[in-house]
């Protein structure tokens, strides 16, 4: 009896609860966009609408919502004097396939309108071009005419003079009328193009019509603010910096800003606005570790050309020898989303959050917004660094320490001397408190020459008889040369040949300055040599270094 008693309990409450969910009141919300967090690659937007409730199971519908976003991301939570659960929220798409006929008719009409004056317009423009013909004409007359007219006549000052002044009034007119005819037409294109995109939307055929609907409970009545986010598509951001470097003072001043451009369909008014580095369209599991095999190449069979173009994959059921892995497990691992969680993307050591400090607002016509980011006075090493094998310039960059506060992802740089803007730069990507090189551009005072002194092949022995082997010698120079009134720290790099057959046996000999040991092969870059060293004001540092490359004469050298 008991069990039966339970048993009716949860079945009435069960039906209490569906009927509850199925006579819900419907409340549309008026909602704005309040707050905007940008990725590199979307954005997530919190749209917020208030509402005052009695106790009761409600439906509060978020209308109008653009097509393009992330069903899987919203999220949604309420605060306010009301006392309410909150069960959840999704996405609910309505087909309209009923067209407004009575709005259709107007638009119709306005067009043919339109179009009907553009008509119009286009006559005008017509006769005013013919006028304008006409007048070159004249115009063209009147300058072999009266040369001709002062062979055999004194033409009278006057009439020269009345017909320069009608040319000159009238195709000021002609030219005039015409731009003013032209502004029209493009006036009325702009008028005619928005009708023809509303006429279109109308009349697509199962328009949808989308809405976020949180299904919620009042226990107490009151104020209630809902904030729905969700990731959206078709916004992105960059970083881009202001370099001002001043040489005196040993200092640089680095200034973030980052570039938002956005074509989500709707605009961004007066939003608190977030930009982060995460990258929620990566999969946030890493990819699964497969084998490496290897067999003997065995050529994939060619598909029938029927079947080739159906898309039917046969090499699909085809495996590799020993049945282990098939050719095609890499194209089949399926794609996973990652599980953002979008209400605590502070975290540090996954991304970094930047919060302008204003607000924001930006429109949806894909035009760059530059949002002010972070300032930083850093002191600053000036150097110079040279690579004459690829160019015959010094470069001057400021060794800094980054803030330990701050991430610089990586970004073009706009350089400034002082006031002066000297060029464009860049940087990679830079973590909190790391140290590194800003480069602020060529100076001129500074010159750096890579001579080859000697090249020598040496492929004969005694008696004329050819060598197996073949040997080339090089000897180069470089120099470098500080024609300013201060000494200079400079790094210099050189690309040494590194052989990758042991066919190939290559020296480096009279060296006059041997780089330190640990820039040879610099940053584990095989043949990179650097040297460090100071020069004095109006001083000059030369290098000599010889090359010996030794091969088998039948073997032709890549490379050299």
């Amino acid at each position: 009896m008991k069990r039966s008693l339970l048993f009716g309990s949860v079945i009435f409450l069960l039906l209490f609860a569906a009927a509850n969910c199925l006579f819900a009141s419907e409340v549309a919300v008026e909602s704005k966009i309040v707050r905007v967090t940008i990725y590199p690659d979307s954005a997530l937007l919190t749209r917020q609408g208030s509402v005052q409730s009695v106790p009761g199971t409600y439906q509060f519908v978020f209308g109008d919502i653009i097509p393009n976003i992330d069903e899987s991301s919203i999220r949604v939570k309420g605060e306010g004097t009301a006392r309410a659960r909150i069960f959840g929220a999704q996405l609910k798409k309505d087909y309209l396939s009923e067209k407004p006929a009575e709005r259709v008719m107007q638009l119709e009409k306005e067009i043919e309108g339109l179009n009907n004056e553009k008509s119009k317009l286009n006559d005008s423009h017509n006769i005013v071009m013919q006028e304008r013909e006409w007048l070159n004409s004249l115009k063209f007359f009147s300058q072999q005419q009266v040369p001709r007219d002062l062979i055999t006549k004194v033409p009278q000052a006057k009439d020269i003079g009345d017909l320069l002044k009608f040319l000159d009034e009238n195709l000021k007119a002609n030219f005039a009328s015409s731009y003013d005819l032209k502004l029209k037409i493009r006036e009325l294109d702009k008028k005619i193009e928005a009708l023809e995109n509303e006429l279109a939307q109308i009349q697509t055929p199962n328009k949808i019509k989308r809405t976020i609907v949180v299904d919620a409970e009042v226990l107490k009545a009151g104020s209630l603010d809902i904030l729905v986010s969700y990731r959206v598509f078709g916004a992105a951001w960059q970083p881009m910096y202001d370099a001002r470097a001043v040489v005196e003072k040993s200092e640089a001043e680095l200034v973030t800003y980052g570039v938002v451009r956005q074509t989500t369909g709707e605009d961004w008014k007066d939003v608190e606005a977030i930009l982060s580095t995460a990258k929620p369209s990566i999969g946030g599991r890493m990819p699964e570790v497969l084998s490496w095999f290897l067999s003997f190449y065995h050529p994939r069979p060619r598909l029938p050309k029927g079947l080739a173009a159906k898309g039917m994959m046969v090499a699909d059921s085809l495996q590799m020898d020993g049945g282990v892995q098939r050719e095609a497990d890499w194209e089949e691992m399926p794609m996973e989303q990652a599980e953002v969680a979008y209400a605590d993307v502070q975290q540090k050591g996954v991304s970094v959050t930047y919060k302008i400090p204003r607000k924001a607002t930006i429109k949806s016509d894909g035009s760059d917004v530059r949002l002010p980011v972070s300032s930083q006075n850093l002191a600053a090493k000036f150097k110079y660094s040279a690579f004459p094998k690829a160019s015959d310039f010094a470069y001057l960059a400021a060794q800094v320490t980054n803030n330990k506060e701050l991430q610089l992802p990586a970004g073009s740089v706009s350089v400034f001397l002082g006031e002066d803007f000297v060029g464009k730069s860049a940087i990679d990507n830079i973590g909190p408190g790391e140290t590194f090189d800003l480069f602020l551009g060529v100076d001129e005072n500074v010159k750096v020459k890579r001579e080859q002194l000697e090249k020598k092949v040496d492929d004969v022995i005694v008696g004329n008889i050819p060598s197996p082997n073949r040997k080339i010698t090089f000897k180069y120079k470089v120099a470098v040369e500080n024609y300013k009134n201060k000494k200079i720290s400079f790094e210099l790099f050189e690309a040494m040949p590194v052989s990758q057959d042991e066919r190939i046996k290559v020296k480096i000999e009279q060296t006059n300055l041997e780089p330190k040991s640990k820039n040879k092969d610099y940053k584990d870059k095989p043949g990179v040599w650097r040297w460090e060293f100071e020069i004095e004001p109006q001083a000059k540092k030369e290098i000599f270094y010889t090359v010996i490359v030794e091969y088998p004469r039948n073997m032709q050298v890549e490379g050299l």
